[in-house]
C-alpha cells in the first residue's frame, strides 16, 4: 500500500506520467528498432549506461511531463543533428559507448555528451559516410539507402544505379531528401564515372 501521506517511497518516479514512461523502457526488447520512438532510444541509452557503469542513469526530472524532460530533448536534438532513423541513433549510441565512453577517465553524468557537435560530426565522417575516393559506380549502397529507394519503387543496389535514378527528369526530390536525412551526400554522385 502506497504511503501518500509521507510522499511515497524515495525510489518512486516523481509522478504517474514518469511511471508509465519508464514502463515503456522494456519495449526495446521486443519492438523492432524501426518502430522506436524517443522513449525507446532513451531506454537504449540508459541500458548502455547501466552496462558501462553498473548504476542507473540519473534523470533530471526537470519537467512533470516526461515527453518534455531534458533527456527526451537531448534525444530529439540528436535526431535533428544526425538522423531520425532509430537504427542509426542506436548504432551511434553503441559507437559512442564502444569508442569514446570506455576511453573516458571519468563517469559521464549527463546524456548531453551524446550531442556534442564534434562527436556527431566525427561519427558522420568515420562511420556514416564512405570516403568519396572509395565510391564508384559498382559500389554497393548502404542497406538504409536501398530500403528508402525500394519503398519509392526503385529496386537498385549500386551508386551507379543511384546516379542514373537521380538524373532522371521525373526523379522525386523527396527520395534525395530522405537519403540526405540519413547522411547521403548528393555531391558524391558527381565523381562517379
Amino acid at each position: 500500500m502506497e504511503d501518500k501521506e509521507n510522499g511515497g517511497e524515495l525510489t518512486d518516479a516523481p509522478n504517474a506520467n514518469y511511471q508509465k514512461f519508464f514502463k515503456k523502457f522494456s519495449e526495446i526488447n521486443t519492438l523492432p528498432i524501426a518502430d522506436w520512438k524517443p522513449v525507446h532510444v532513451l531506454s537504449f541509452f540508459c541500458k548502455r549506461y547501466y552496462q558501462q557503469y553498473n548504476v542507473k542513469y540519473k534523470f533530471k526530472f526537470n519537467s512533470p511531463a516526461p515527453g518534455k524532460c531534458f533527456e527526451v530533448f537531448q534525444i530529439k536534438r540528436l535526431a535533428s543533428m544526425l538522423s531520425a532513423n532509430p537504427k542509426i541513433l542506436k548504432e551511434y549510441i553503441d559507437w559512442v559507448y564502444d569508442t569514446k565512453v570506455i576511453a573516458a577517465r571519468r563517469r559521464l553524468t549527463s546524456i548531453s555528451f551524446m550531442t556534442v557537435e564534434g562527436l556527431v560530426v566525427e561519427y558522420k565522417l568515420k562511420v556514416l559516410m564512405v570516403p568519396a575516393s572509395d565510391i564508384n559506380r559498382t559500389t554497393l549502397l548502404p542497406e538504409e539507402y536501398k530500403k528508402i529507394l525500394l519503398e519509392a519503387g526503385f529496386p537498385i543496389n549500386t551508386y551507379g544505379d543511384l546516379c542514373f535514378v537521380c538524373q532522371m527528369p521525373d526523379c522525386p526530390p523527396e527520395i534525395v531528401n530522405q537519403l540526405e536525412m540519413i547522411g547521403f551526400n548528393k555531391s558524391l554522385l558527381k565523381s562517379i564515372v
